[in-house]
């Protein structure tokens, strides 16, 4: 620590931005998990939705919204949501169990530029490739509810 570290205190952390994996990324697969059903519905008009990791951008008729829980939500592009999601009743689905994932995890945080908006991703977070090789972060903390091997 220099004199004006100790005086100003230190500059803050900026992440990097990343769009595609780093070359040196470990990859492992994993499945989703059998879950409860969640609530989702198709964005009528584009709007933004605050996550606990950033605000993602809902296109009005293209995309849908995702509540896991009240104040948990997620955007999905529709083709892929139609992909990776079966609905069980009136505006409720499940994820399918029977499509395979890989994630790496990085030492460092970083933003993570997803097909909706930029996500926080800490040390440690699972960054998920999907179906149309987009990104995502996974908080660790609900990884294991989430995800199995596969």
């Amino acid at each position: 620590m220099n004199v004006i570290e100790f005086i100003v205190g230190r500059r803050p952390i900026i992440p990097d931005t990343i769009s595609t994996p780093p070359d040196d990324v470990i990859w492992r697969s994993i499945r989703p998990k059998p879950g409860e059903p969640v609530r989702a519905w198709r964005a009528e008009s584009t709007c933004t939705v605050e996550t606990g990791q950033g605000k993602l951008k809902a296109r009005g008729g293209k995309d849908f919204i995702i509540e896991y829980a009240p104040a948990d939500r997620a955007v999905i592009r529709g083709d892929i949501f139609e992909r990776t999601y079966e609905r069980v009743d009136e505006g409720e689905y499940v994820k399918r169990t029977d499509i395979t994932l890989r994630y790496f995890t990085l030492d460092r945080p970083v933003i993570v530029a997803t097909l909706e908006g930029k996500q926080r991703a800490a040390p440690g977070d699972w960054i998920v490739e999907g179906t149309a090789d987009e990104l995502w972060p996974v908080p660790q903390a609900k990884t294991a509810s989430k995800y199995d091997p596969a």
